[in-house]
């Protein structure tokens, strides 16, 4: 058997098939040997390729990929705490994603439990300005992130960008330790990054009662410390407190600190009238002092007592003599 038999024999269904002739080419090796050497050629080419692509690839390592969805198959999550869609921060916002014709800062949204569309993570402010908008929105979609994670990732994005009031933030927590998200307050720290002090903070101003919380020009007027005293002073009378501010809630021409002053201040007992002494007599150096009530000595009468002191000082000192 000739060298050529026996390395078609060996090589079988390697043999690298004849290209088509292109110009500037030559034809494909006839020999057997040459047949090999192609092979090892264009193994080498595509091992090479492979090297090529796979440095490409880690380029691309860790980067998130971004889709654009119609924000119609989007839904506001559970714990959404950006429900105010008219003021002007939004209408600036809702200005710029018009401008740059969709949001550049994409939203997060992890696939719906009922498989119905998406949940949004955050960014619900910027799904809303997509929505009226009617232009798809950038997201990140996330089908791992459970739903304390979900959590955890709004309560980090907003505070990373404008915080909530103390009001929302102390709602947002409650609700969160309502519905058994986490065991304690402790655990919610911890998970998100926070002290206990933080969490207890506002949750004071979350369980204010609401005849309270409406006393303000808006909920969002109550700072901590506002709530730290009104939670004091409410355990000692909250039922004045109450009362004082439903009275309160029907003028709209106060500011927050003039209703916590005026809240305040029903927690204190009225300081007893002071009864006002008949006849007050005090020393004063050489002097003796005495006072009397303008009212319990007619004008036509002060003559009368002038005389019935002078006669006292007068038997004194005949007494002394």
């Amino acid at each position: 058997m000739s060298i050529k038999d026996r390395l078609a024999k060996k090589t079988g269904d390697l043999m690298v098939p004849a290209p088509s002739q292109e110009a500037g080419r030559g034809a494909s090796p006839r020999t057997a040997p040459g047949q090999m050497l192609a092979f090892r050629s264009a193994m080498r080419e595509s091992s090479d390729r492979v090297s090529q692509l796979e440095a490409q690839l880690k380029e691309y390592d860790g980067a998130v990929a971004i889709r654009a969805l119609d924000p119609k198959s989007i839904h506001a999550s559970k714990w959404a705490n950006r429900q105010d869609f008219g003021d002007e921060s939004f209408a600036e916002l809702k200005s710029l994603i018009g401008e740059a014709g969709g949001n550049t800062q994409p939203i997060k949204v992890r696939p719906s439990s009922d498989g119905d569309g998406y949940e949004i993570v955050f960014g619900h402010r910027r799904h809303r300005a997509c929505l009226e908008l009617d232009l798809p929105v950038n997201a990140i979609v996330d089908g791992e992130i459970t739903e304390q994670g979900q959590f955890v990732q709004m309560d980090q994005e907003n505070r990373a960008r404008k915080n909530l009031s103390p009001w929302e933030q102390g709602v947002w927590y409650k609700r969160a330790l309502d519905d058994k998200l986490w065991p304690s307050q402790n655990a919610m720290a911890k998970a998100c990054g926070l002290s206990q002090g933080n969490i207890s903070s506002a949750l004071l101003v979350a369980e204010l009662p609401a005849e309270v919380v409406g006393a303000f020009p808006s909920p969002h007027d109550i700072q901590f410390q506002a709530a730290r005293k009104l939670s004091v002073a409410l355990k000692k009378t909250p039922d004045e407190i109450v009362q004082r501010a439903v009275e309160l809630a029907d003028d709209s021409s106060r500011t927050a600190p003039e209703v916590l002053t005026a809240l305040l201040a029903a927690a204190r007992p009225a300081a007893p009238a002071r009864k006002e002494e008949e006849v007050g007599i005090e020393r004063k150096g050489e002097l003796l002092v005495i006072r009397l009530r303008a009212s319990g000595v007619p004008q036509d009468r002060v003559e009368e007592l002038r005389q019935l002191i002078t006669g006292f000082l007068e038997d004194v000192q005949s007494t002394a003599d």
